[in-house]
């Protein structure tokens, strides 16, 4: 049997496509650093999974409280999977802060924070799973953002940290192939969840978690493309943005929001 490790598996993004692997039969490993969220996420998977009359397949759902900014608690819980759990075919690095800055003040703990997070996080994940993937053929997933494109007003710390993302995904798409490790990066667009309600601006194309939880699973399994992308048309216009000269970039932010 196949198995999916999802960081940030309690929520949003990570929960949808945490039940979309199970009703496919995957094993599925969640974790969180919020115990409780954790706990409630496992039951809501179990009912799913039965009322889905998947009753031979009772233990799909695992959970581990992980704090991936922490390198010995990330260590610690890949150690775990492969031992007590199966072998990680695909490691879903989902998990992620986000804080907008609405009010345009610099904060270096808001930095800090998503730093921390974000990009040492997914790098201390990175560093584990390179040992135990190694020659194996598996899969490593960063759920970036198209945020991480260009700098947006507001988005300062958050836009860093998936900007940091997106350039590690290409450069291990290269350095990871010698490890016989696949490596892609999945930029979603709107989709609402906790994170995204935090936003005060209206969000063009808002998709559901749902969507986005069979989007991934779909191209994670069935498709070879580096860049996993949803819903094409705001994403594109996203990359759109990333040619155009600094004049033009600057002056449609000022007219959308007088930044």
């Amino acid at each position: 049997m196949q198995t999916i490790w999802i960081t940030g598996g309690s929520s949003g993004i990570g929960f949808a496509t945490a039940k979309e692997f199970i009703n496919n039969n995957w094993q599925v490993v969640i974790s969180s650093s919020n115990k409780i969220k954790l706990e409630s996420a496992k039951k809501k998977l179990e009912l799913n999974n039965n009322n889905n009359n998947n009753n031979n397949n009772k233990n799909l759902v695992h959970t581990i409280v992980c704090d991936i900014s922490s390198k010995n608690n990330v260590d610690e819980t890949i150690n775990s999977i492969e031992k007590n759990i199966g072998k990680i075919d695909i490691a879903l690095l989902n998990a992620s802060a986000y804080s907008p800055n609405k009010n345009q003040i610099f904060d270096i703990s808001n930095y800090e924070l998503l730093i921390d997070v974000n990009i040492k996080g997914t790098l201390y994940c990175v560093n584990k799973l390179k040992d135990v993937m190694k020659n194996r053929n598996n899969t490593i997933a960063i759920i970036s953002s198209p945020l991480g494109y260009r700098g947006w007003p507001t988005a300062g710390a958050y836009g860093i940290s998936k900007a940091a993302q997106l350039s590690l995904s290409e450069s291990l798409y290269f350095d990871f192939k010698k490890l016989n490790i696949n490596v892609r990066v999945i930029c979603p667009g709107f989709i609402d969840t906790e994170a995204t309600k935090k936003n005060s601006f209206k969000m063009p194309f808002l998709k559901s978690a749902e969507y986005a939880g069979k989007k991934i699973f779909d191209r994670l399994t069935k498709g070879k493309e580096f860049e996993i992308i949803f819903p094409y048309l705001i994403v594109y216009f996203f990359k759109f943005t990333r040619i155009l000269p600094y004049k033009i970039y600057f002056y449609i932010w000022k007219k959308l929001g007088n930044f």
